[in-house]
């Protein structure tokens, strides 16, 4: 019997952050020093100083910005425990008084998606669910409490987490099911011109082969990584079967995730500014929702997309023919 449940920390948002704050401007900051020690046996070169401030000043602040996203969520039969690196907050699940599931927060020109709970002394607590693994698991118990508060009936919130969280599924295709994969080619989109463009300039240097050695190795392998990171979100395809709606990567071809076509709420379809393929979000009944980009797909691939969805009976709604704002979940 499951006596709490555990929501953790996003760790692919944190090891992005701490890319920048730690590799790069810590790599930075580690060469303008060795510049600076160096011109200091000649003369006190300000220029060279000062960058080395600025780069110590975005190598300690990055770092804390990066400290923030440590946070987890633990929720037990009486409270709900935010904890954070160097805080920790309980909320008794009696005193909360109104829960608000989602709600989208235009926070400095970005839209985030945020679960609020207000408690019976009025006070406010906003939960950011891109930060956090599995949020929807926090949603299905905070909406079992808020229907439950709801109820007049109810006076005492008795939390069977067994009963109220989905059974883990095993997703298997059998092969007599039929599938159709909507893909087109992501070497040949804007994305992946961009991005091999890239690897190839990265590479040339490094040639002939004799040259290498294990600092240009490494070099190589953190700037490939890297344009992995930033690219390949926009090289995702979908495949729909009998039962399941399935999107992979191109560039990260062992990812692979289901949903069933039953539990999908709806879809959205966007494109948002500046991006040369389009955005899917997908909402499941459970409180799930995951964002896909992709610039595999054309126009003809992208309406075969929507009617396969349609003929599931998967709610579809598309406004890509117009630019909109990108919501974080």
């Amino acid at each position: 019997m499951n006596k709490s449940i555990k929501v953790r920390a996003n760790l692919k948002l944190i090891l992005v952050f701490s890319f920048f704050s730690v590799f790069l401007f810590g790599l930075l900051s580690f060469h303008m020093f060795n510049r600076f020690i160096e011109e200091s046996k000649i003369k006190f070169d300000i220029p060279i100083f000062l960058f080395f401030c600025l780069f110590i000043v975005l190598l300690v602040t990055t770092t804390l910005f990066t400290l923030h996203f440590f946070s987890n969520i633990e929720v037990n039969q009486k409270e709900i425990i935010i904890k954070k690196l160097f805080s920790k907050k309980a909320i008794l699940i009696e005193n909360i008084k109104n829960i608000i599931l989602s709600e989208i927060n235009d926070s400095y020109e970005i839209l985030v998606d945020s679960t609020r709970i207000q408690l019976k002394n009025d006070e406010i607590i906003n939960l950011y669910s891109f930060k956090y693994q599995d949020f929807f698991k926090l949603k299905i118990v905070l909406n079992f409490i808020d229907e439950s508060i709801k109820s007049e009936s109810t006076k005492i919130i008795k939390l069977n987490l067994d009963s109220i969280l989905p059974q883990k599924k095993v997703f298997k295709i059998n092969s007599d099911n039929k599938t159709k994969t909507f893909n087109f080619s992501h070497i040949l989109s804007v994305t992946g011109i961009i991005f091999y463009g890239l690897v190839i300039i990265i590479l040339y240097p490094f040639f002939p082969i004799e040259t290498l050695n294990i600092y240009t190795t490494l070099q190589t392998i953190v700037l490939i990584t890297f344009l992995i990171l930033l690219l390949s979100n926009d090289m995702n395809y979908f495949i729909i079967s009998d039962n399941y709606l399935i999107v992979k990567n191109s560039i990260r071809f062992w990812e692979k995730k289901y949903f069933d076509l039953n539990e999908i709420e709806s879809i959205n379809i966007h494109r948002h500014f500046k991006q040369s393929g389009k955005t899917v979000v997908i909402k499941t009944k459970l409180f799930e929702n995951r964002t896909y980009s992709s610039d595999n797909l054309l126009n003809k691939h992208w309406e075969g997309f929507k009617i396969e969805l349609k003929k599931n009976n998967v709610a579809v709604f598309d406004d890509s023919d117009r630019i909109s704002k990108r919501v974080i979940y």
